[in-house]
């Protein structure tokens, strides 16, 4: 038995599901299948004032025709969030589930699903530790499906293959506060790159330095328009910018 038909078996009895939906790669396949199977289904998203682009993670969930909603919430008023220790992505992950489960319950729905993948399991995740604590239910995970069967599987079918990207919290080193204002002028500052033609950019943030990064095949781009980001940089409010020589996977 393929890992896809194993997926389709997981899934069989499930209905009445609220999916977390990032608007990434595993997210956009995990709502595929729920929707080929006919599933009664509600894809949501968490808009934490973290993420770089909700815009993009609703024409994401357009382009698929499924039902989509964003729930807001706001870790930047979250003391303990803000204090940016290593265990910052459990507690994000923990605010995020609680949430979807009140929207589940709300709409009278039963399962609360993730679409992390095997591929998520290939290091330490604290947000993984925070949804087993939690219950909730990992598909992909328990099909086995990693992040290049997925992509294989999305090719086949026409499915978008979108950029990586990742919450913003991201961008700052553990233990330095993470501060509203900052993570703004990086969401800009990353924007205004994108508009140059890049497919992706992480900006990590280095007090008044910026060291970004790209996709390896749009590192010689980069550096020729080195000038530009230099002043995009500035523009945004930080003194320095240079190119990462460690790409984006």
């Amino acid at each position: 038995m393929d890992k896809l038909s194993e997926l389709k078996i997981l899934l069989r009895e499930k209905d009445g599901i609220v999916l977390g939906f990032s608007g990434g790669l595993s997210s956009i396949f995990l709502a595929h299948v729920l929707k080929e199977m006919g599933k009664d289904f509600v894809a949501v998203t968490v808009d934490h004032g973290l993420l770089p682009c909700v815009a993009d993670i609703v024409e994401a969930a357009r382009a698929l025709e499924i039902e989509h909603e964003v729930v807001k919430i706001d870790l930047l008023g979250d003391r303990c969030f803000i204090e940016n220790s290593s265990e910052r992505c459990y507690l994000c992950k923990k605010a995020m589930i609680a949430a979807l489960r009140r929207f589940a319950e709300a709409r009278g729905y039963t399962s609360v699903m993730d679409a992390s993948d095997e591929s998520d399991l290939r290091s330490y995740r604290s947000a993984i530790v925070a949804l087993h604590e939690e219950g909730v239910e990992t598909p992909l995970i328990e099909a086995g499906l990693s992040r290049e069967e997925i992509a294989e599987y999305a090719r086949r079918k026409g499915l978008p293959l979108p950029a990586p990207e990742s919450c913003l919290a991201t961008r700052i080193p553990y233990e330095v506060w993470i501060r509203r204002e900052v993570i703004e002028r990086v969401r800009a500052f990353e924007g205004e790159l994108l508009k140059l033609g890049f497919a992706a950019v992480k900006a990590r943030v280095h007090d008044s330095l910026l060291r970004v990064q790209f996709l390896e095949d749009e590192l010689e781009r980069a550096l020729k328009k080195r000038g530009e980001i230099l002043d995009a940089a500035r523009r945004h409010g930080f003194a320095y910018a240079t190119i990462d020589l460690e790409s984006l996977s």
